[in-house]
């Protein structure tokens, strides 16, 4: 290894190490006192709630139905497989009337909006899920 690379490599060494172990511990934003927790809870950023809106808008265009909207719909996040009344073995996504979607997994948010919109323009949200809908829009 010839001299001028054995000079740089112990202090680039140096560095490499200092930048690795900077992520480690805690880290003082400013006067002398540590990160706070955050409040507890569940929280998601945008890029959820712009994938069900997406999909939301999605489902309405193929479905050809008028009314209903996203901001409409309380949707209230479960685990993935949570008791609900359809399924002994749960479910991983429930409307409930008029206007709540359970979803313990985003794929299946476009078969509840499904029976959400349905509820919305027929009366009836199709439990027996009969609508070419749920084939044609998912």
């Amino acid at each position: 290894m010839s001299g001028t690379i054995r000079a740089w490599l112990g202090p680039l060494v140096a560095v490499i190490g200092l930048f690795v172990l900077s992520g480690c511990g805690p880290v003082d934003l400013g006067g002398g006192g540590m990160n706070k927790a955050n409040p507890p809870g569940l929280f998601t950023d945008a890029t959820l709630v712009e994938y069900l809106e997406n999909q939301f808008a999605e489902v309405k265009e193929c479905a050809e139905l008028a009314h209903g909207e996203f901001p409409e719909v309380t949707v209230v996040m479960m685990e993935p497989q949570f008791p609900c009344r359809w399924y002994e073995g749960g479910c991983s996504g429930e409307f409930v009337t008029p206007n709540t979607i359970k979803l313990g997994s985003p794929y299946v948010w476009k078969h509840e909006a499904i029976h959400y919109l349905l509820y919305v323009n027929t009366g009836h949200a199709d439990a027996d899920h009969q609508s070419r809908l749920f084939w044609d829009c998912v």
